[in-house]
C-alpha cells in the first residue's frame, strides 16, 4: 500500500510538472510577447492628453487589443485544458490500477467504514490522488506576474 501511495504522489507531481514545462518552453514566451504589446498600447494611450484624441486612437487600436487579449486567454485555456486532459488520464490509471484502502485508528463519520474491527476508507487511492493533484496544481498553472 505504501508503495502505491508513493506512486500516486509521484504521478500527480510529474503530471503537473509536464504542464509546467509546456508552459515554460512554449506558452510563456508567447504570453510575454502579448503582454509587452498590450503595455505598448497602454503607454500609447497614456501619453495622449486630449479626450477626443484618446477616443480616436482607442477606436483605432481596439481590434488589436481585443485580438491580443483573446490570444492570451486562448493560451491560458490551452494550459488548463492540457492539465485537465492529463488529470483524467492519471485518474483512470489510479482508479483502475492502484486501488487500495487506508486503515485508520479512529472512525470518521461519512468517510470511513468499519471492517473486521478496523476503520477503513474505501477507494482511498482516489482521495489521495485528488489531494495530491490539488497540492501540486500551483506548479502547473503558472501565469506571468502581470496577469
Amino acid at each position: 500500500m505504501e508503495i502505491y501511495l508513493f506512486y500516486i504522489i509521484l504521478l500527480s507531481f510529474f503530471s503537473n510538472f509536464v504542464v509546467y514545462l509546456f508552459y515554460k518552453y512554449y506558452i510563456s514566451k508567447k504570453l510575454n510577447y502579448i503582454i509587452i504589446k498590450l503595455k505598448e498600447y497602454d503607454e500609447r494611450l497614456g501619453k495622449i492628453v486630449s479626450d477626443k484624441r484618446k477616443e480616436k486612437v482607442q477606436k483605432k487600436i481596439q481590434n488589436e487589443i481585443k485580438s491580443y487579449n483573446s490570444t492570451m486567454y486562448f493560451y491560458s485555456f490551452m494550459q488548463t485544458a492540457l492539465l485537465i486532459f492529463i488529470y483524467f488520464i492519471d485518474l483512470s490509471l489510479v482508479v483502475f490500477r492502484m486501488n487500495f484502502n487506508v486503515c485508520l485508528p479512529y472512525y470518521i463519520p461519512l468517510i470511513s467504514i468499519q471492517y473486521n474491527g478496523k476503520y477503513i476508507i474505501p477507494y482511498s487511492s482516489f482521495i489521495i490522488f485528488i489531494l495530491s493533484f490539488v497540492l501540486f496544481t500551483p506548479i502547473s498553472l503558472r501565469r506571468p506576474k502581470i496577469i
